[in-house]
């Protein structure tokens, strides 16, 4: 059968030419609907996409509850995320994208949790099957994004038998602090389009022969840019007019409604308890937009993964199908499970893009070592390196649907700016944030931005971060040095108008930020106000303050971040 359109788009390299560059060499099979049997009699059902060749070769599994049957489509959606599986394959590397139990057209029934013990012994069982195939020489690695990445780690974690490297490119590793209560906030935007969206596609069955024609349509630029722009007018509507079934009604209720607070749902299912146990090499990849799901997991992987490993954080990027890096996993694959001498080895541990300048940077280690930490204290109306006291400023908490004054739209958010830097600064590592406050309310919502603000007023975000004043307790055994991790599992309330202090890490970035340009920190509890642009950014609306408060910030609050080269000040 025809196989789907290949349309590689999108940074395929991170700031490298291999001396061997991954080429597709072979004519394409497709072999859809193949049967794969359980022990239990359940028989799940995904796509084989393999090169036309009778010498076995190692083998990549795409492993996710999203409904194949769409993703030959090209349709631009979030779910749409294996990966180029045409080019793979014509790489010489066998595909099977795999729909997991109740999913697509796999049987048995969806559970209500992600990454149970069930979906790991099914995972487990799809990689020993895929393993014994002819075309296969045993050896099973992954590709994919999002829950294909996850799964990667999951499944490393768990050092299923036949498993040789893998390559997660945007992986969350902690279910609850990075996706579904991202640092204690519900992410009620990302929780209910996941459900929506995937549950009602569930219903989808095209034949063989329409998806794969319907690539060759979709899958072209102009067709991708009005499916991309009908997508965005419709977003807001789908989530509460779409027919979900109700295995999916029940994944949404187990997370949004039974399970507020972090414990053993989340954690057994995370990819972060066993990241230490990963024995097979490591390609880890993110991008600087992920901001709402994944970025912290490419550090969090980083610093506990003690295998062989690597890491890539590419420029900001918001769009699907995930068709970039197909030229890097591809080349790492090479390197690592074909010995192909390509250069990979001779690779900087860490490459990274640095915005502002529109480079390639490398590190050895992360946060990167010859970084200096660059103190600015919050003062007045100034981030300066002087913490001079000075009069205190109070924002207002409005919670989602309250009425309110429009005269008052003035007081939902502070602002802070540097003067204009006299020098270039190559900002690059970890931010934290120490906030002195005090709320009327047991608790709210604290919404941190930060920007790149040029002469002429132009603002780039190149930072966010958020976190609610009761979840401000510290997990120091988890906490890395990218990021301060909370103990979200006992919420402590606030006292009315004591004092306290809140810890806070923003999301890990790199910008070049020029001589004449001010960094500029705003805060608040609005997540809409304080969003970033979601043309670079994946990011998803959030619960938001639970109470209308006055929030004051105090004497000793102060921003930390991290300059390769010559401090500003």
């Amino acid at each position: 059968m025809r196989a789907p359109r290949s349309a590689l788009r999108g940074p395929q390299l991170a700031g490298w030419t291999p001396a061997v560059p991954p080429k597709p060499r072979y004519r394409v099979r497709t072999e859809p609907d193949v049967a794969i049997p359980l022990a239990d009699g359940t028989v799940l059902v995904g796509d084989v996409y393999r090169p036309d060749t009778d010498q076995p070769q190692p083998a990549l599994l795409g492993w996710s509850p999203y409904n194949k049957d769409l993703m030959p489509t090209g349709v631009p959606a979030p779910f749409n995320e294996p990966g180029d599986v045409t080019y793979l394959a014509g790489c010489g590397y066998p595909v099977a994208v795999v729909n997991a139990r109740g999913t697509g057209r796999s049987g048995g029934e969806l559970p209500a949790e992600m990454f149970g013990p069930g979906e790991v012994d099914d995972l487990g069982a799809t990689i020993a099957w895929l393993a014994s195939q002819p075309w296969c020489d045993g050896r099973v690695a992954m590709t994919g994004m999002s829950y294909f990445a996850i799964s990667q780690l999951v499944a490393a974690g768990h050092r299923i038998p036949h498993l040789a490297a893998i390559a997660p490119f945007g992986a969350a590793t902690d279910l609850y602090r990075m996706m579904i209560y991202h640092n204690g906030t519900l992410t009620s935007g990302f929780l209910g389009r996941y459900v929506a969206i995937n549950g009602a596609a569930q219903r989808a069955r095209l034949r063989p022969a329409v998806r794969h024609a319907l690539g060759h349509v979709v899958g072209t630029r102009p067709a991708q840019a009005a499916i991309r722009t009908a997508m965005a007018r419709a977003l807001p509507r789908l989530t509460r007019r779409l027919p979900v079934p109700e295995p999916w009604l029940r994944r949404w209720a187990a997370y949004a409604l039974d399970a507020p607070f972090d414990g053993p749902l989340y954690r057994d299912a995370s990819a972060w308890p066993r990241l230490g146990d990963i024995d097979v090499p490591v390609l880890i990849g993110s991008e600087w937009s992920m901001v709402g799901l994944h970025l912290f997991g490419a550090f969090d992987a980083w610093h506990a993964v003690t295998a062989p490993k690597r890491m890539f954080i590419g420029p900001r990027w918001s769009r699907w199908p995930f068709l970039r890096y197909q030229q890097e996993i591809a080349a790492y694959y090479d390197h690592v499970l074909r010995g192909v001498d390509n250069g990979y080895d001779a690779l900087p541990p860490i490459r990274y893009w640095l915005h502002g300048a529109e480079r390639w940077e490398s590190a050895e280690d992360w946060p990167v070592p010859d970084a200096r930490p660059w103190r600015l204290h919050l003062t007045g109306e100034e981030l300066s390196g002087s913490a001079a006291a000075a009069d205190e400023r109070w924002w207002a908490a409005i919670p989602p649907g309250m009425e309110y004054p429009g005269a008052f739209d003035g007081h939902h958010v502070l602002r802070y700016r540097t003067a204009p830097l006299p020098v270039h600064a190559h900002l690059a590592g970890p931010a934290h944030l120490t906030l002195r406050m005090t709320s009327t309310a047991m608790d709210t919502h604290v919404q941190v931005r930060l920007s790149d603000v040029a002469p002429d007023g132009t603002a780039t975000v190149i930072s966010v971060g958020w976190l609610p004043a009761s979840h401000r307790a510290e997990d120091e055994r988890r906490s890395t040095p990218t990021e301060i991790v909370h103990d979200h599992t006992r919420p402590t309330a606030l006292t009315p108008g004591e004092p306290v202090t809140l810890r806070m890490s923003l999301a890990p970035f790199a910008q070049l930020v020029r001589a004449g340009h001010r960094l500029q920190l705003e805060i608040g509890s609005d997540p809409v106000r304080l969003a970033p642009p979601a043309s670079d950014y994946v990011y998803f609306g959030m619960a938001g303050p639970p109470y209308a408060a006055r929030n004051t910030v105090l004497h000793g609050s102060r921003l930390e971040l991290s300059v390769r080269g010559e401090l500003p000040w």
